[in-house]
Parts: C-alpha cells; sequence; structure tokens
C-alpha cells in the first residue's frame, strides 16, 4: 500500500502513532463545539456547566502540548445570524468542510481532535434552535447533528490529510430532560434511551459522555464540601461565584486522569486515559455522588458509563508538555 499522506517513513513503518509534530506543523489543533443554550419551544435549557467544561478542556490540552483549540460557540456575538455555524444543520456542514480542509487542522498536524459540549443523546446531538423572534420559536424541536454525520467529514474518503492519522471525537451531551423528582414517583418506567448505532471505520475514535452537568451543578454545597476532591472542580484561585461552578463529571475526570499520568510519567497510551476516566466516573456512579441530599431526591435518568467506539489501527501515545 503506497504512502497516501505526506508523512514520514518512520511513522509509516510504525506501530505507534507518533505525537511529536512535524517540522513547521503541530502535533494538534483542537476544535470544540460549544453549544450552551438550546431552545426547546419558546423558553431555552442552558447547560450551567459550559464554562467550566471549556476552561477545563483548554487545561487538559495544553499539558497535552496541544495549541489553543478553535471554538465554535453559542458565545459568539452572532450565533444567532443565519450565516453562523451553529444556525442550521447545514451551516455546521459547511464548517466542517472547511476544517476539513483546513491545514491546519489537517496535514499540518499528528492529531485530530473534536470536542462537542450540547444536549442530546447518544447518537446526536441538538443545534441551539434560535426563536425568530422573542415570542416564536423557531422550530418545535430543535434540529438534531448526529455523531455519524459529525465524524464523516473527516473519513479517509472525505478527508484525505488525516488518513493514517488517529481521528479522536470527545462528545458530552447532557440530557435536557434530566430532573429531580420525588422518590414515590421514581417507578414510572422511564427508562435509559437506548443506544444508538454508531458506524465505525479504521482510524476513528468516539467517546461519548451523557454523565450529564446537572448531576454535579445541582448538588448543595454541603455535599459537595462533603465529597472532597471528588466533585471539588472549583477554580479555587479564582473569585465570587465561578469557584462554585461545577463542570460536567466526564470533562472535570478526562482533566484529572491527564493530570495524574503526566505527573507520573512523561507518555501514556489513550487507552489507559480512558479505562482511568471510566474507572473513575464508575466510582462516581456506584457511590451516587451525583445524588442531590435536598430533599432525598433521585433523578429521572440515572448516569451510565461512557460508550467508547474504537477502530484505531495502531497504539495511540499522548506525550504531556514539558515546556
Amino acid at each position: 500500500m503506497a504512502n497516501p499522506v505526506n508523512i514520514s517513513q518512520e511513522r509509516w513503518n510504525s506501530e505507534t502513532y507518533l505525537t511529536i509534530p512535524k517540522e513547521k506543523g503541530c502535533l494538534c489543533r483542537p476544535v470544540i463545539i460549544d453549544i450552551r443554550k438550546t431552545y426547546f419551544g419558546i423558553f431555552p435549557k442552558e447547560r450551567d456547566s459550559a464554562s467550566r467544561d471549556v476552561d477545563l478542556l483548554k487545561r487538559t490540552f495544553k499539558q497535552l502540548g496541544f495549541l489553543e483549540p478553535h471554538i465554535i460557540s453559542t458565545l459568539d456575538p452572532d450565533s444567532d445570524k443565519y450565516d453562523h455555524p451553529l444556525y442550521s444543520v447545514e451551516n455546521l456542514k459547511r464548517k466542517l468542510v472547511s476544517i476539513a480542509r483546513s491545514p491546519e487542522f489537517t496535514s499540518d498536524a499528528e492529531i485530530f481532535l473534536l470536542v462537542v459540549l450540547a444536549f442530546g443523546e447518544y447518537g446526536y446531538f441538538y443545534l441551539p434552535n434560535y426563536p425568530i423572534s422573542n415570542f416564536q420559536q423557531r422550530e418545535p424541536i430543535p434540529a438534531k447533528f448526529s455523531t455519524t454525520l459529525l465524524m464523516s467529514h473527516f473519513n479517509g474518503n472525505n478527508c484525505r490529510n488525516l488518513a493514517l492519522k488517529p481521528k479522536i471525537f470527545l462528545v458530552q451531551t447532557c440530557n435536557a430532560q434530566l430532573a429531580q423528582k420525588d422518590r414515590s414517583l421514581f417507578m414510572d418506567g422511564i427508562s435509559p434511551p437506548p443506544l444508538a448505532t454508531v458506524p465505525i471505520e479504521a482510524d476513528l475514535l468516539l467517546y461519548h459522555s451523557e454523565v450529564s452537568g446537572g448531576y454535579t451543578c445541582k448538588m448543595k454545597k454541603e455535599t459537595r464540601e462533603n465529597l472532597g476532591s471528588v466533585i471539588d472542580q472549583g477554580d479555587r484561585n479564582g473569585g465570587g461565584d465561578e469557584r462554585e461552578t461545577q463542570a460536567c463529571q466526564f470533562v472535570y475526570t478526562l482533566y484529572k486522569e491527564v493530570e495524574a499520568l503526566a505527573g507520573q510519567q512523561k507518555d501514556f497510551e489513550l487507552t489507559d486515559l480512558i479505562l482511568g476516566v471510566n474507572r473513575s466516573l464508575m466510582e462516581f456512579i456506584d457511590k451516587e455522588h451525583y445524588r442531590s441530599d435536598e430533599d432525598n431526591k433521585p433523578w429521572t435518568i440515572e448516569p451510565m458509563i461512557p460508550i467508547c467506539v474504537d477502530q484505531l489501527t495502531k497504539r495511540l501515545v499522548l506525550r504531556t508538555n514539558l515546556g
């Protein structure tokens, strides 16, 4: 098989994805799709953990030596305009095509990494669905963007410059229907959403979590203090209310696991990182750390361990940023 892209012969023959950037290249410039607010009817649902999620992701990427991420966000001043990438499915598709054709994300990089922070469920996430006016919704149900469609823009057929390069998709979808309720109403037939079938392809990895930010955002202050480091996600160097803002447990755990691995060794495998994240999340779930003790209310939807669909053809070793 001929070398389809301009990569070194050493890397071509290696059994491991090298994480050292090429000359005049970069290891990775991550892409973050940050959808903080989605309208279901007239009124929006907001992801309270969004600010901390992005902050922790930036710290994680810096620790790995990645460049400053490119962020597509509902915080953009023109995010509600018809030509913004998050305004419609077609707009976002065009933006993804543009990213796939941009050298800084593909040919100049050794890894492709895209993160989605939004409302949604397994297999898709919701776009913002901005109203036309203050009293008129744009669509009764927000537009869905499937993870299958998301990944397809960067496969070997549609993005030749990413052929034989690891393409990692981290998807954190918070469930818009998540709520607490009385224990007497808990057994009312609500079941977790079924797993969607995710097509797989060589050199793609999808790591999808539904451990919603609501599980930690709704905790009482006393509960967070009692649990200590398990959910102590606030910025102790910050001030004001920011110190009390909670991140999604998935994003926070990813950040802490990278920090722990970086403290132990210079290089570590992606599989070790994923196993560490799932182990910590299992503890979070098994010990019911996500439950608020206020009125002893359980959640309508119980958290589940993230799913990981892995078709990488080589070992992916990440190197921490020693600089």
